[in-house]
């Protein structure tokens, strides 16, 4: 956004680990901050080869493969945080750019799509964190981003467990868009999966023949 490239310039990002003055992560601590997390399914966390859901999670999941960033780590939190609710929008670039460490190779035919945020957050906000993830991810590896969903009403999940998650996003999305293209779809957290999930069989009723997600951390 303009306005956080303005303030950067005239008090510039420091780096959220040793305070060096230039990015929220410098370079230096880039190499360092997060540890890879083994390719697992993102369910059971069992290892699948490429973070594939493994063959007993697919029964009840419709995503593919999730590729997962980190663990919530306090500087998963810190950084995230910054994103929604500092307005530091310049997190997203630094996440976005994390997050590709974790993907294999994308095919230029996926589209890029994002789990679009309660109504009442974006006001607050004025931006949606997860759709600057999912353009600055696309940018960075030469995709298309588009808005394929669109949230209905304004619960948020924050704090439920999985059952409540899963009856509260019941009817959560509507496609504003079809596609039949394969999907990747991309979010800031996730938890119990109910949301990646939701969204997901949305855009597979809607006609998207594969979707695959991603997410920078995932709480346990």
């Amino acid at each position: 956004m303009i306005v956080d490239k303005l303030i950067g310039l005239v008090a510039p990002h420091r780096c959220v680990l040793c305070k060096k003055e230039g990015s929220l992560l410098c370079r230096w601590c880039e190499f360092e901050a997060f540890d890879p997390l083994p390719p697992r399914c993102y369910m059971c966390q069992a290892q699948t080869t490429e973070s594939a859901t493994c063959s007993r999670c697919r029964k009840k999941s419709v995503l593919k493969h999730v590729w997962i960033r980190t663990d919530y780590t306090p500087l998963a939190r810190h950084l995230t945080h910054k994103l929604k609710f500092e307005r530091t929008v310049a997190a997203a670039e630094v996440i976005s750019g994390l997050m590709i460490e974790a993907l294999p190779y994308i095919s230029k035919d996926v589209l890029v799509t994002h789990v679009p945020t309660a109504t009442s957050r974006r006001r607050q906000r004025g931006y949606d964190q997860a759709e600057l993830l999912a353009r600055s991810l696309a940018n960075s590896c030469g995709l298309r981003h588009k808005t394929l969903l669109a949230r209905k009403g304004h619960s948020r999940q924050v704090g439920s467990d999985k059952t409540t998650r899963v009856e509260q996003l019941q009817g959560a999305f509507r496609p504003v868009s079809v596609i039949k293209s394969p999907v990747l779809l991309v979010d800031d957290i996730t938890t119990t999966g109910a949301t990646l999930e939701a969204a997901a069989r949305e855009l597979k009723q809607a006609g998207t023949k594969k979707v695959y997600a991603t997410a920078f951390a995932q709480k346990q």
